[in-house]
């Protein structure tokens, strides 16, 4: 029998000026890649009728879901006997790296094409620098520790939201670093000047793809671009990696930060979706959800006018 655990859908609530409406909602943030429910699991169409039943909830709430997911599917089939809202959630900018890297490199900018040109020629011919690609667990040595110093260092850190800031989320990548690599599944890619560590990227591969998890560098190499850098040899290897098709940036919103824009080939759609119960908890949320959805629809012109 399907339950909300089944679908790690958590119980939670949402917001109507004072009041609060228990809800269930998809156990994602963020960082959440691609959601779906586990291959295989049959989706009937009184599946929402299930979950409401015995809640005294208003609505059930999905997030990121691609274009081919069964939920997103078995979301537009539900749309006979429930309230149903499906709109794009988050855009994630991502490399076709079925192509070869010299392609990719020729479709990017003149200016990022004379920048990686120019600062590679400092970074590996001058100071030598020298790129590697792990797949081990990195928390059977320091070399989690160093990265974890890296990303603490720089920006991340002193705005207080680096992985070391927060507990929970110190916990979650050290378990996630070491099951992945467990699972022959963790990609870490690192920039060396000598022993010191100048830039890393890490991320898991899923079906064919790489999602990117974390990334950063060492300021005082700031000048000379060493995040664009690794981040070029990273699709170069990828796109050398038969097993790997797409390096996907993992945006969270819709409008992907421009760096990661710079390199990305196109951006894939995720989607929400948002069931609502019957009754007054649903009609309230959706009504919610439809004056935001056309304020922020009024609000957008109004940009594009005064643009």
């Amino acid at each position: 029998m399907i339950t909300a655990e089944t679908l790690a859908l958590r119980e939670t609530h949402e917001r109507i000026g004072l009041f609060k409406i228990p809800s269930l909602r998809s156990a994602t943030n963020p960082h959440s890649a691609r959601y779906d429910a586990p291959p295989g699991t049959a989706l009937p169409r009184d599946l929402p009728a299930r979950l409401f039943a015995g809640r005294a909830i208003g609505s059930i709430r999905i997030d990121y879901l691609p274009e081919n997911a069964a939920l997103l599917s078995a979301a537009r089939g539900w749309s006979a006997n429930f309230r149903v809202r499906i709109a794009p959630h988050a855009l994630t900018p991502v490399v076709d790296c079925r192509q070869s890297y010299d392609t990719w490199f020729a479709a990017r900018s003149k200016r990022i094409r004379q920048r990686l040109r120019g600062h590679g020629k400092q970074v590996f011919d001058a100071l030598g620098m020298t790129v590697e690609f792990r797949s081990g667990d990195p928390t059977q040595s320091d070399l989690f520790e160093r990265i974890l110093d890296v990303e603490q260092s720089g920006w991340k850190g002193r705005g207080g939201t680096a992985i070391r800031d927060n507990a929970d989320e110190l916990r979650f990548y050290t378990a996630l670093v070491q099951r992945a690599a467990a699972a022959s599944a963790l990609k870490v890619a690192l920039l060396w000047h000598g022993d010191t560590l100048a830039a890393f990227e890490f991320g898991v591969i899923g079906e064919g793809r790489l999602f990117l998890l974390k990334v950063g560098y060492d300021e005082r190499y700031a000048d000379l671009s060493v995040g664009y850098l690794l981040a070029a040899e990273h699709i170069r290897h990828c796109c050398e990696q038969p097993a790997i098709h797409w390096y996907d940036k993992m945006g969270n919103g819709m409008h992907p930060a421009e760096y990661k824009l710079r390199f990305a080939d196109h951006c894939d759609t995720l989607y929400r979706a948002t069931i609502y119960a019957p009754g007054l908890r649903g009609a309230l949320l959706h009504g919610r959800d439809v004056a935001r959805a056309r304020a922020k629809a009024w609000r957008d012109r109004r940009r594009e006018a005064a643009a």
